[in-house]
């Protein structure tokens, strides 16, 4: 695509950021560089290993991990984690670095796509609940991004697909 040379999804758990990142990068013959897999590689330590650190210190790192991100070659395709909502200067490196999309779902979509025990950070008996919280303090913010793109009920696939026209046109067009 020409003049963008990262891509960078957005997105609460279960989003799909993972699947559909690793379908658009197919699209694209682009790498598909994933936040928690670089983020242990450079920590040593998973997301909840240090999600049990607390909350500062998990999006402290995570903030890290974006600011180490920009430093990789592109093109790739990247997977973000959500927590740049909460760090507005995060996004606006994003949008500067690159082509930031939400993917966006409802909370009662992100729980489906997340049973209890799949490793992820604070969702313990009330993933619904807890996945509310976040998309309440964390949409508002996301919606920033250049582009949102809704992935409720829709096949990751055609959400990559779907992206790829917006790409050619474009953030902001």
């Amino acid at each position: 695509m020409p003049g963008i040379e990262r891509v960078f999804l957005l997105g609460l758990m279960g989003a799909g950021k993972s699947t559909v990142g690793g379908a658009l990068a197919g699209l694209l013959g682009w790498p598909y560089l994933d936040n928690d897999l670089l983020l242990r590689r450079r920590t040593g330590i998973d997301t909840v290993g240090l999600a049990a650190l607390g909350r500062g210190a998990l999006h402290l790192q995570e903030s890290r991990q974006l600011h180490a991100l920009l430093d990789v070659a592109p093109p790739y395709v990247a997977g973000i984690a959500a927590s740049v909502a909460e760090r507005p200067d995060d996004l606006a490196v994003l949008r500067a670095a690159g082509l930031a999309v939400y993917l966006r779902a409802r909370p009662a979509t992100l729980a489906g796509r997340i049973g209890p025990g799949e490793g992820r950070p604070w969702l313990d008996a009330e993933p619904r609940v807890v996945l509310g919280r976040m998309f309440r303090t964390r949409d508002a913010t996301l919606c920033l991004a250049d582009l949102v793109v809704d992935t409720d009920e829709r096949d990751p696939a055609d959400v990559a697909a779907g992206i790829l026209p917006l790409l050619a046109r474009g953030a902001g067009d």
